[in-house]
């Protein structure tokens, strides 16, 4: 994982938990690969949805494999990274038929997630 001065994560060294929710429909596969900073490797299997939300900090998304659709935005693809200021509402998003894999990045502080 990490220490002070440097860190190196693998995600595929990294146990995936499986996040539910009712603000979910389906289920995120999620590997934390730091906490300090937080990020996450999440995947989300075809047509995973997710319901409105914020987060309680700065985020950024890095898209890796599939499309993954955030209502007003459009369709994010593989290559293409999405900043998020903390507390700016959005959503729903979800997956595209293939599913989606993103790396999530906490910017300023804990990442965390406010269902609204």
């Amino acid at each position: 994982m990490s220490n002070a001065a440097v860190w190196r994560s693998n995600p595929d060294d990294v146990e995936p938990l499986v996040a539910t929710n009712p603000n979910i429909k389906g289920e995120v596969h999620v590997r934390i690969l730091s906490r300090t900073p937080t990020v996450l490797e999440n995947t989300f299997p075809p047509n995973t949805w997710l319901g409105r939300h914020v987060h309680t900090c700065d985020t950024l998304y890095i898209v890796k494999r599939g499309e993954f659709h955030i209502e007003g935005e459009g369709v994010f693809g593989p290559g293409e990274v999405r900043f998020v200021a903390e507390g700016h509402a959005y959503g729903p998003e979800w997956a595209g038929p293939e599913g989606a894999t993103l790396l999530i990045v906490a910017v300023n502080g804990n990442f965390g997630t406010d269902w609204i």
